[in-house]
């Protein structure tokens, strides 16, 4: 049976242009604008995907639907720059500055790869894992952390991604904007987890 998927957007070029994509048109995504869309859109999804970056006061009324979805057994997917602190219980976020050219600088991008036997990491190769980041998750109880950000120092600083298999369904919260970078046609390791993620999330 086909999964139910919705994307919330909020009609950025980015957002737009990875609904275009010709490559996800199998998947189906329904999309729901969170300014015109009703929230009933989402009683049958089987998949949310909360796009980066949207209006925090638009994505506002969107929250208890989004968790009430996750309590019933649906996999949702957040990704960067949506305020998941202040509305997803047990996460909190701190923000980090965004190491956007290591590759070029040879600066330590400092991510580390983390619980390489989670399922989920069958899905997820290392180039999907590590590029960016917009800050880092504290874990919730029952969580798992897939994507670690280190300290200069080498300590812990914080999860840059994270699986949570507590909640009913399955939630999986990113502080990378994959949506953005993918629909701004740079950084190919944010199409790789896009996709990798929506294969994840309807299996």
């Amino acid at each position: 049976m086909r999964a139910d998927i919705v994307m919330l957007h909020g009609g950025s070029h980015s957002q737009l242009a990875t609904l275009d994509d010709p490559a996800l048109a199998p998947y189906r995504i329904r999309p729901l604008h969170i300014r015109t869309a009703d929230c009933e859109d989402l009683r049958d999804a089987d998949v949310v995907v909360v796009s980066d970056r949207l209006r925090p006061d638009l994505l506002a009324r969107w929250h208890e639907p989004i968790l009430d979805r996750l309590e019933r057994g649906a996999t949702v997917l957040v990704f960067g720059e949506n305020s998941v602190g202040e509305w997803i219980p047990g996460i909190t976020e701190q923000r980090r500055p965004t190491v956007f050219w290591w590759w070029r600088t040879g600066e330590d991008h400092r991510l580390r790869l983390r619980n390489p036997t989670h399922p989920a990491r069958e899905f997820l190769t290392d180039r999907a894992l590590i590029w960016h980041y917009h800050g880092v998750l504290s874990l919730p109880s029952g969580a798992v952390s897939l994507v670690d950000l280190e300290t200069p120092e080498g300590g812990q600083d914080g999860s840059v991604l994270l699986v949570d298999e507590a909640r009913g369904g399955r939630l999986l919260v990113t502080t990378m904007d994959p949506v953005y970078h993918h629909g701004s046609g740079f950084m190919p390791g944010a199409t790789q987890l896009l996709y990798s993620t929506l294969y994840w999330a309807t299996r």
